[in-house]
């Protein structure tokens, strides 16, 4: 596979370090150059934003006032298509922020990620560098420190779990995510498309975000804020916590997994970031 010039893709030295052997940047960046060429694999990840609207959002319906926002802020989208995430996927996307992750946020993020389809998003933007701009418009984690016209803020994101918006923070990034999401086919398909895709042509979301909002028929809002987290008997806790995000229904899983968001401690230092 053709060597990813990681230094042209991220400002971050480290960064670029952890990632230069990463399997899925060389596999990301493979299908880019056999689509575009090295020239256009370079463009294409430089002026391309990735966002994934979670399965969270889906449930709660509120991913079209997500991408009314994104639009608001100059956004032209061009390309979509509708994915879902697997165990393995959940471990890949985020390897390096779940090092220090409790079984219980792996076990959580399993359970959203298993609620059903996301829509995967790719923007252009007209004054560059849509990735880091999608990256700021989204907001952080923390509901309390983030501004409100933010993505999560709009999506109604509760928590530091339930984020409900992921986007990739560079383009190197981009080029990793596009593997983890997508297939070898599916991902030269998407690129292909969205390379030739016109700004000024027609829109290229309402069909496959209509696709995803209707595999969640009937779900219940996200949960109120409730206290109590679990850090005694935690034991007992996690069995209770498997058995409640096994329900056999989405609406039944995805009301556990709201209100066990708010329990379970994420980091294993016992702290909710």
């Amino acid at each position: 596979m053709p060597e990813p010039p990681v230094g042209q893709l991220t400002g971050e030295p480290e960064k670029a370090s952890r990632h230069r052997a990463d399997p899925l940047v060389r596999e990301g960046w493979a299908t880019l150059v056999g689509v575009l060429g090295e020239g256009g694999a370079l463009r294409f990840a430089s002026e391309t934003g990735l966002l994934w609207l979670r399965p969270d959002i889906a449930v709660t319906g509120a991913a079209q006032d997500v991408v009314e926002r994104v639009a608001a802020d100059g956004f032209v989208p061009v390309g979509a298509c509708v994915v879902r995430l697997d165990r393995g996927g959940v471990r890949a996307l985020w390897w390096w922020q779940l090092n220090r992750a409790t079984a219980e946020r792996l076990l959580l993020l399993e359970a959203v990620a298993a609620l059903g389809p996301g829509l995967l998003v790719l923007y252009r933007h007209p004054e560059g560098d849509p990735a880091r701009r999608l990256t700021r418009l989204k907001g952080g984690n923390d509901p309390a420190g983030r501004p409100v016209d933010s993505l999560r803020s709009v999506a109604g994101s509760p928590n530091r779990l339930l984020t409900m918006v992921h986007t990739s923070d560079d383009p190197l990034d981009v080029v990793r995510e596009l593997a983890v999401f997508l297939s070898w086919r599916e991902r030269a398909e998407l690129v292909a498309s969205a390379w030739a895709s016109s700004p000024a042509g027609s829109p290229v979301l309402e069909a496959r975000l209509a696709a995803m909002q209707a595999a969640y028929p009937g779900c219940p809002p996200v949960s109120p804020v409730t206290s109590g987290r679990v850090l005694e008997r935690r034991g007992e806790a996690f069995a209770a916590l498997v058995r409640d995000v096994a329900a056999p229904h989405v609406p039944q899983r995805w009301a556990a997994v709201s209100a066990w968001s708010r329990r379970v401690p994420l980091l294993n230092d016992g702290s909710a970031r």
